[in-house]
Formats: structure tokens, sequence, C-alpha cells
């Protein structure tokens, strides 16, 4: 069993779309998957609320439990987990960092939002854990060149111990279409741009995933 999780202490960054979105898209690809909400404003779990399906898996509970609850997991067969973690709180985000494979940093493109996430990166650096930074509502790009903002996003994020991921996604409409009834981009709207940057999303995370914890414990 693999567990992601999303990690960023500033509010506000995407982080419980990117995960909602990214345990449809493993679900989708076969994976049994569980989507884990510490947050505790529960939107994941309110999203859920709305699903019609009942795949993807979801359990609510506190960062602190998140040990107990991948124990649980793993007894219950599921691949996957996915962690929407809840901001603001060191204690609970550094225990996540550590019961994960993998840490996914969301950050906005703007410059408030990449000077937040010093704190983050320095958490998973320090725990050595594998992970990425990825540049979320993003603006979209035209005729298939990345806006000048998230090309100096990227530069500026070159300053931290944490790399950032080739796949930005962007803020488009869709996302918010989608999660009315609880549904995903994918399942909104499958040939549509937000689906395409999702799909390309999950592709590098499962890099990232195969060169995580139990990627390394299983070849050992």
């Amino acid at each position: 069993m693999t567990t992601l999780s999303l990690i960023a202490q500033k509010g506000g960054t995407g982080k419980t779309t990117l995960a909602i979105h990214l345990a449809v898209q493993a679900q989708r690809a076969g994976l049994r998957v569980l989507l884990v909400d510490t947050d505790p404003q529960g939107s994941a779990g309110a999203w859920w609320q709305r699903r019609a399906a009942d795949a993807p898996a979801l359990v609510e509970g506190q960062g602190t439990e998140l040990a107990g609850m991948l124990e649980e997991a793993r007894r219950r067969g599921f691949g996957l987990v996915i962690v929407d973690t809840a901001p603001h709180s060191s204690a609970q985000s550094r225990a996540c960092a550590e019961a994960s494979d993998a840490v996914l940093i969301p950050t906005r493109p703007a410059i408030l939002d990449l000077d937040a996430i010093g704190i983050t990166t320095a958490l998973v650096a320090d725990l050595q854990v594998p992970a990425q930074i990825v540049l979320n509502a993003c603006p979209p790009p035209t005729r298939a060149q990345e806006p000048r903002l998230v090309t100096e996003a990227r530069e500026a994020l070159t300053a931290y111990p944490v790399p950032v991921c080739p796949v930005a996604v962007s803020q488009r409409a869709a996302y918010s279409h989608a999660l009315i009834d609880g549904r995903a981009v994918v399942e909104f709207e499958a040939r549509g741009k937000a689906a395409t940057e999702i799909g390309a999303l999950w592709q590098a995370v499962q890099a990232m995933l195969g060169h995580g914890r139990e990627a390394t414990r299983s070849a050992s």
C-alpha cells in the first residue's frame, strides 16, 4: 500500500480539489483508493456525501490519527491512500508527512503563496520524504505556451529544497461544475482540458510514487 499526502500549511491552495481528483483518477486507473480527510473543514467529506458512486472510499479523522487509519486501510486491502491534510497545523502536517511515501505541496503561482511554502518544503526535506511542489490554479496556457506568471513561479521555487512538478494545473470552471454533485472533472467532461491536466498530473504522481518510500522498501 502506498500513501500520498497533500500538505500546504497555507489555506486556499486547492489542496482538497487536487486530492479528490487524484483519488478519482487513481480509482479509474484500477487502484483501490482510500481518500482520508484530516481537514477540520471537511470539504472532501462533503464532496463524498454528494457523490453517487461509493468509490473512492473516504474516512475522516485527524492527522495525528493517520498511522492507525493506515493500518486499517492496509488490513482492508487498499492499494493507495491519498490524505487531504489540515492547513495551519505543523504537528498534523509533520505526522502526515512522516506516515507518507510521498508528498505533494500545492501552491498558487502568486508571490505571497510562493513565500508561504518554505516551512512545508523544509519539513519534507528534513524528513527526507519524496516530494514535489505542484503549481495549482494557474492561468491556462495559450497556444501550448506556459503563461509567464507560471514560468516565473517555477524560477522562484528553485530556492526551495523540493523540485517542482512538471505539470501545472490551471484554474478552470470545470472543477466547480464537477464538484457540485460529487464528481471529478474526468467524470464531468472526460475529454476536457481540466481532465487532460489531471491525467498528466496523475502520471507525474505515479512516477514520484515509483521512487517513494514504499517502492524503496519493496526493492530492498
